[in-house]
């Protein structure tokens, strides 16, 4: 990564805010798959609310081969519309059952528990379209690999401090922080790290967008020549076309008002004449 030292710099002051947070390691999981699907949930919401979510899909769907063929929308509504970023949770879900699928024919990740954990490193790292932060929760919570996770909200609090480069990948970034904390301190930091990003992660401007503001329109009864001078540009050729267009409008307009002013004169005229003769 560019600016490699400066960005270790600006990440030890982070680190001293990250380290007074009071955070468990999360324990180790047995099923790389199910840690999977995990680690695609918790990219988003709190590990207790991923877990929710994670029951309301078991209890939604037979196997999880068929939560491989389940619609998007349908993995929306079993776990949640109010799931933060649900939808894009929900996509994740449905692209990495399918490359699991097409790799392997199956949905087993057991396989990898009896392997080395290189090679169990150099497979999950293979399966590009995967979400990067489920996987390196697979390797540190079922491997015990020295990776570390950044989830959403912990690569946006990494950029804005200046700890990596703006446009830092999500595979870059977790390749940063291992090269700041060790194996040994990885599950805690992510823990601490987690739950420090939860409160100060910037949050989305809440506020509505403002209703576009229309032209008024001319009056229907309005004064000919006064809207043709109004709606008439003010450069050019039509600002000409306008005005002839208004100079014809006038006398219209003249006449119509001279033969209201008779009217009124006739009419008065006649009122007057009636109460002389009583």
């Amino acid at each position: 990564m560019k600016n490699a030292s400066m960005h270790a710099r600006e990440f030890k002051k982070l680190l001293k805010k990250i380290r007074k947070e009071s955070a468990a390691a999360l324990p180790p999981v047995d099923e790389p798959m199910e840690q999977l699907l995990r680690g695609i949930l918790t990219d988003h919401a709190a590990e207790a609310r991923a877990n929710a979510a994670l029951a309301k899909l078991r209890e939604a769907v037979v196997d999880i081969n068929e939560l491989r063929v389940t619609p998007v929308s349908e993995i929306v509504e079993i776990i949640g519309a109010d799931y933060p970023s649900c939808r894009r949770a929900a996509e994740d879900i449905c692209r990495a059952l399918i490359v699991l699928f097409n790799k392997l024919h199956h949905l087993d990740l057991a396989f990898l528990k009896k392997s080395a954990r290189r090679t169990a490193e150099s497979f999950l790292n293979s399966l590009h379209g995967i979400n990067a932060h489920a996987r390196a929760t697979v390797l540190l919570r079922c491997f015990k690999s020295h990776c570390v996770p950044a989830d959403v909200a912990m690569c946006e609090i990494l950029r804005r401090e200046g700890c990596v480069e703006p446009n830092a990948s999500v595979e870059e970034i977790q390749k940063f922080l291992a090269s700041q904390i060790s194996a040994a301190q990885a599950p805690g930091f992510y823990a601490q790290f987690k739950k420090y990003a939860s409160v100060h992660a910037p949050r989305k401007s809440s506020k509505p967008t403002p209703a576009p503001v229309e032209k008024p329109e001319p009056a229907r009864n309005a004064d000919p020549a006064v809207a043709a001078k109004s709606a008439a540009p003010k450069t050019g050729n039509a600002k000409k076309a306008a005005s002839k267009v208004a100079r014809k409008a006038k006398p219209t307009a003249t006449k119509s008002r001279s033969a209201a002013t008779k009217s009124v004169a006739r009419s008065t005229r006649s009122s007057s004449s009636r109460r002389r003769h009583r």
